[in-house]
């Protein structure tokens, strides 16, 4: 808790009032708001005051103190009574103790009833309740009145949410475009994809195509089901692929369907949002225009109380100024009291020694400064009076001007205080009359603010009629648009319908087409089994050739693995069925030099037998003619010669092996 404020109820000073008699300046009281505590009377003479009053320039500085110009002055000037007696302002001191706090809190109470007021009628039923409220504000509440177009700001939060909204449904279009465009990528890239599936069929025919034709090769059967089994593996999964395009071409069709409703009520909406901004705009850009009227008129006003407060600046730098004089020309005085009081004190001393002296001097007896008149004691008194008094005479004539400065002086503070009250006067009757114009500018200003008041909630209630209208037109709108939309709708359907219908014709094709090849493709495979079956039949017949056919086969469980490691690549499989119907072709040949040799070797061995069966007798048989080029018709050999022919036949059936497996591995490379 501070000390409560000083309030100084002051008579009207006048130039006629003499500052030397005892009549009192100001009386001063406490206040509960204070920050200065004084009591007692201020009187003007130094002589006349009783103990603990405040002299001349004390009194002027106790006076006109900083909270008389920001308390005392405002509130008499305000309530029109200038200068009163301290009866008739203590009839009043009860409503001007009204704190800025519960200004504001009466200011804020009238905003929010304007706030929520529908009309101004009420308003102005309020104003009228409580005139006594309004007059009693500071005259800094035009700097309030900021806060009063709070529906302005609520209409420009409206202006930026829409213009939110616009933004929003904007890149929600943008985006709605984009997924169209995405939708329609996926699409073509499923038709491609339909395409290189078509292709790959073409291509899967042809293969089979080329199998068929060539009859010749007598590959072995568990490398055709193999291919078999890969052909309807990749067959499986191009009819997954198909049914997967088809669920992501439905499911394309629904978002396009869907993208194309939404993309239709936000080109509504921005219509309708588009006609609302331009009427709120054009609302907001009249009540702007308002506004600014009334921020010039606050301005103005503004600038007067500045050039108000420019003035009490002046005023209190000259009262500081005046202030520091005084404290100057005080301590002046002090110093000037305190060297007269020691000059008189020694004065007093040196009368004292100058009369103690002077009677010693007279009780002497003449004859004793006879006896002795060469004295030195004698001469040094004398010349010690004789300086006393000259020191006296300097000190009397130093008392007499400074009393003589102290007069002037003192002339001079008196003078100066009277100029300073006549100022202070001025100022504060020329302040008076200029808080008496900011108080009629500033009712002024209240009244265009009320009138603007008005206006305002006028304007507001044709936006509520304009924006009921703009519900209503946009509710027809809506309706119209509709049935248009439905229109629409029905015609995009029927063509999506048409083109789904479309699409799934060319589907049904296709899987007709690969039905027909699947169809191709089992007789193929009973064709090879069948020609499987006849090679088996053939290679049973060969006992001879049983151990070369486990080696090829053999091979072929490689050549099995191999091809397993390399499935799904379609251009080498096709190398290495070529290179196998080569090789098959290469080994059916060789199946037939084997027989051929075979036959040779079986005629050879009965001819050795027969040679050996008749040996014994003497008896030589002819040799039948062989078809290898190795054999001679003409001669005849003994079992040594049969023995080494073995052994050729031997070494030619191995390079033939060798030369077997070479044809085989020529595939792998």
């Amino acid at each position: 808790m501070g000390t409560p404020p000083l309030i100084c109820t002051t008579p009207p000073i006048t130039a006629e009032m003499e500052v030397e008699t005892a009549t009192p300046l100001a009386q001063f009281q406490t206040c509960p708001d204070s920050k200065e505590h004084l009591t007692g009377f201020c009187f003007a003479s130094h002589e006349a005051r009783p103990a603990g009053v405040l002299v001349g320039i004390e009194a002027v500085k106790a006076i006109f103190t900083p909270n008389f110009f920001l308390y005392f002055v405002p509130q008499r000037v305000a309530t029109g009574h200038i200068m009163q007696t301290p009866k008739a302002r203590s009839n009043l001191e009860v409503p001007q103790k009204v704190s800025p706090r519960a200004v504001r809190q009466l200011k804020t109470v009238a905003a929010e009833s304007d706030s929520a007021s529908p009309s101004s009628q009420a308003n102005k039923t309020q104003k009228e309740k409580s005139p006594k409220v309004v007059e009693r504000r500071s005259p800094r509440s035009p700097a309030s009145e900021k806060k009063r177009p709070s529906r302005i700001s609520e209409l420009e939060s409206q202006v930026s949410q829409l213009q939110e909204d616009l933004k929003k449904t904007k890149d929600k279009l943008t985006s709605s475009e984009s997924w169209k465009k995405q939708a329609q990528q996926e699409a073509e890239e499923a038709e491609n994809q339909i395409a290189a599936l078509s292709s790959k069929l073409e291509e899967s025919q042809q293969q089979i195509i080329a199998l068929s034709s060539s009859e010749q090769s007598c590959e072995p059967t568990e490398i055709l089901q193999d291919q078999n089994l890969t052909w309807e593996s990749d067959l499986a999964s191009a009819r997954e692929e198909i049914e997967r395009l088809k669920l992501e071409l439905e499911m394309v069709a629904k978002s396009d369907a869907e993208q194309k409703k939404s993309a239709e009520s936000t080109n509504i909406e921005l219509q309708n949002l588009k006609g609302n901004l331009a009427e709120t705009l054009l609302l907001v850009e009249n009540m702007k225009m308002e506004l600014n009227d009334c921020k010039e008129s606050e301005a103005q006003a503004k600038g007067v109380v500045n050039e108000t407060l420019q003035q009490l600046g002046t005023a209190k730098a000259t009262v500081e100024a005046l202030r520091s004089e005084g404290m100057k020309a005080n301590e002046a005085y002090y110093s000037v009291i305190s060297e007269l009081d020691q000059s008189k004190a020694r004065i007093k001393l040196l009368e004292e020694l100058v009369s103690k002296l002077e009677a010693g001097i007279s009780q002497k007896p003449r004859e004793q400064i006879k006896e002795f008149p060469n004295n030195g004691e004698a001469n040094g008194m004398e010349e010690e009076l004789n300086s006393l008094r000259a020191e006296v005479e300097r000190l009397r004539v130093e008392l007499e001007n400074a009393g003589r400065r102290h007069g002037e002086e003192k002339v001079k503070i008196l003078e100066e205080l009277k100029s300073a009250r006549e100022l202070m006067e001025q100022m504060i009757f020329n302040s008076g009359l200029r808080e008496a114009e900011l108080a009629t500018e500033l009712e002024r200003a209240r009244a265009t603010i009320e009138e603007l008041k008005a206006n305002l909630m006028d304007k507001e209630t044709e936006l509520q009629g304009i924006v009921e209208e703009n519900e209503g037109l946009s509710s027809k709108l809506e309706k119209n648009l509709s049935l248009e939309r439905e229109s629409k709708l029905e015609a995009e359907l029927k063509e999506l319908r048409e083109e789904f219908s479309d699409l799934k014709a060319s589907l049904m094709d296709k899987e007709t087409e690969l039905q027909s090849v699947l169809e191709e493709n089992e007789s193929l495979k009973l064709e090879i089994e069948k020609k499987g079956e006849n090679v088996i039949k053939s290679t049973g017949e060969l006992e001879a050739a049983r151990e070369v056919e486990r080696e090829a086969l053999m091979k072929i469980g490689i050549l099995m693995e191999e091809t397993e490691k390399s499935k799904g690549r379609a251009a080498r499989v096709a190398e290495q069925l070529e290179a196998a119907q080569a090789s098959g072709a290469e080994m059916e040949a060789e199946l037939r030099r084997i027989k051929v040799q075979s036959d040779q070797w079986r005629k050879a061995a009965e001819a050795a037998a027969a040679m050996l069966s008749v040996g014994n007798n003497g008896k030589y048989m002819d040799r039948t003619g062989s078809l290898d080029s190795c054999y001679n018709p003409g001669k005849m050999g003994s079992p040594y010669e049969e023995d080494g022919d073995d052994d050729f036949m031997k070494k030619k059936n191995g390079n033939m092996l060798k030369k077997f497996g070479v044809l085989w591995k020529k595939p792998q490379k």
